[in-house]
């Protein structure tokens, strides 16, 4: 007989969560893949209480975001509500997939950990976890720059930047959340040795649907300098460079595909949930981005927003110095290549007030204006230090430059006409994108395509100009965000891969015969596509913007250069 309680799948639903930067979101798919239902929680807006700017608190100090974890506990009560106001059968829900953003922490309590263990249905989630649940009241994010120092310091002791590459796929960040732990030992010890605890973003998530604490899985656990990527196991050595002790406060991580364990009785006594929803192992946002889309090869995910970000999918680890590299979220011997540009769409914004009065039209005229290479004049504008490469300023050359010349290391104060302006800025940091990419692996072929995603998919004239430097076709993904539908998918292929592959009942072997259990790639090929193309590369672009981007190259080596070492020590501030 069937093990499962619902012997008619067809009326099965899966959760997907996203607890984002800004927001915590939900969709319920059916089992045909189609968003029944969605809701979504602004901090800002929704909670006040908790003062925050696009979800960081207003009380940080300047080169501090920190965001309380109660706060999220609370939006992951009203979301519950929001979709059972709805009419969401949550009874329904066999499985629950989430994301969440990078690098942040939560530091638990003995106390907290006893209150997450024992939940009372009588009482409201945020009703149980306050201030005295967590050790760090405000939460390190991946936006804090403070912990520069302490990167330094972890590289040392693991043997130089080579050896934390080899290691963990990057050299030591900032954001990442290894150097703010060392960061909290260091300034806070006593807080520190209090700690019973530490959970990344994605598997406070997780503690807090199974009612228990979370184990950090492989995808997001390789973007802390402190998984072995080669192991798949915490690195001894990265572990005594970063904090004592550290071992037993993240416990064992586990394999993307895992299972948390089953929902929490808290969740089926207050929502309804059924007692075998399965919890899938939650993820970070650039990990379950990818599910969402199920990457193949020979395609480039180019995010555009505050900072810009790259994705690529690789089979074999790939030999990335300057960018970090992640477990793959569904393919356990594969690799996520993600390159982080912190000069993202707030150049561009600053850009346009600048020249065009804030105006997108006039800007975009302004494009719309000069030729395809801009006639030779070309900017690298980097207003934050650059992580790839390690560099901060402007550099302004034209066509009649020589890069092996004195005045190309000091440049052009401007161009002779001001509408060059926006277009050498736009496709200076395209370019930009496509060195990082080529020198990452990607190869500009006639197969390869390029998905863009974030706020600047809005700009068609942006768009056209990443179609022409790479000289390849530009898609953008419609209807709700990959990192939310990969959330929502991973629970609808965990549902597949523990309970209707592996169970030899009659039933289900009518259903699915001998059949080899499909793999993620081959379970969600049939979906229909969802990438609508959106600009396409012009004629014979390649011959003007091939030579211009070896000439972005050298200004880009040139701005390093000239970036003085004390300027690279404050780096990230």
């Amino acid at each position: 007989m069937c093990h499962r309680l619902s012997k008619d799948y067809s009326k099965n639903s899966y959760l997907g969560l996203y607890m984002g930067l800004e927001r915590l979101e939900a969709i319920v798919i059916n089992s045909d893949l189609e968003v029944t239902f969605r809701a979504v929680v602004r901090y800002d807006v929704d909670l006040p209480e908790y003062r925050t700017t696009s979800g960081i608190s207003q009380d940080a100090a300047t080169n501090e975001f920190m965001a309380n974890p109660v706060m999220y506990i609370k939006a992951l009560d009203i979301l519950f509500n929001c979709l059972e106001s709805q009419g969401a059968e949550l009874h329904r829900v066999a499985a629950i997939g989430g994301a969440a953003h990078h690098y942040g922490a939560v530091f638990w309590t003995d106390l907290g950990f006893r209150r997450l263990c024992g939940l009372n249905p009588m009482f409201r989630l945020h009703e149980q976890f306050t201030d005295d649940t967590f050790e760090m009241v405000s939460s390190p994010s991946w936006v804090d720059r403070a912990s520069i120092p302490q990167c330094y310091d972890m590289e040392d002791d693991v043997g130089g930047v080579a050896a934390m590459v080899r290691i963990t796929g990057a050299k030591c960040f900032g954001r990442l959340t290894g150097p703010l732990i060392r960061r909290v030992y260091e300034e806070s010890p006593e807080q520190y040795e209090r700690t019973v605890r530490i959970s990344l973003m994605s598997s406070f998530l997780a503690s807090l649907l199974v009612g228990n604490i979370g184990s950090i899985e492989f995808s997001d656990g390789s973007s802390m300098n402190l998984l072995d990527l080669n192991e798949k196991a915490w690195s001894e050595e990265c572990l005594e460079a970063c904090a004592p002790n550290l071992k037993q406060r993240l416990m064992q991580p586990i394999a993307s595909n895992r299972l948390q364990g089953r929902i929490a009785d808290y969740f089926v006594s207050r929502w309804n949930f059924r007692p075998d929803c399965m919890i899938v192992s939650t993820t970070g946002s650039s990990a379950s981005m990818v599910a969402g889309l199920n990457l193949e090869e020979n395609v480039l995910v180019l995010f555009l927003s505050q900072a810009d970000k790259m994705l690529i999918h690789c089979k074999q680890r790939p030999q990335l110095e300057d960018a970090s590299i992640i477990c793959h979220p569904a393919n356990i011997d594969e690799y996520i290549g993600l390159i982080l540009i912190r000069n993202g769409c707030l150049v561009r914004e600053a850009v346009c007030r600048e020249i065009a009065n804030g105006k997108w039209r006039l800007f975009n005229e302004m494009l719309a204006s000069t030729p395809k290479g801009n006639a030779g004049n070309i900017e690298v504008r980097l207003d934050k230090m650059e992580c790839t490469p390690e560099a901060r300023g402007r550099l302004r050359w034209n066509s009649e430059i020589n890069e092996m010349s004195d005045q190309a290391l000091r440049g052009l104060e401007n161009f002779e006409d001001l509408k060059y302006n926006a277009r050498a800025v736009i496709e200076g940091q395209i370019m930009h994108r496509r060195v990082l990419a080529t020198d990452a692996g990607i190869k500009l072929e006639s197969i390869t395509k390029i998905i863009a995603l974030g706020r600047c998919t809005r700009n068609q004239h942006v768009l056209q100009i990443v179609a022409d430097v790479f000289n390849t076709p530009v898609y953008i993904q419609e209807g709700p965000s990959p990192t939310l539908l990969g959330a929502a998918f991973r629970a609808r292929y965990a549902f597949y891969e523990y309970r209707e592959a592996n169970c030899n009942c009659s039933r289900c072997n009518a259903c699915w015969g001998s059949q080899p259990k499909l793999s993620y790639a081959e379970f969600f090929k049939h979906l229909p596509e969802k990438l609508k193309l959106i600009a396409e590369p012009s004629p014979d672009v390649e011959a003007i913007y091939g030579p211009l981007t070896d000439r972005i190259r050298s200004m880009l080596r040139m701005l390093a250069a000239r970036t003085s070492i004390n300027e690279k020590l404050i780096k990230y501030k």
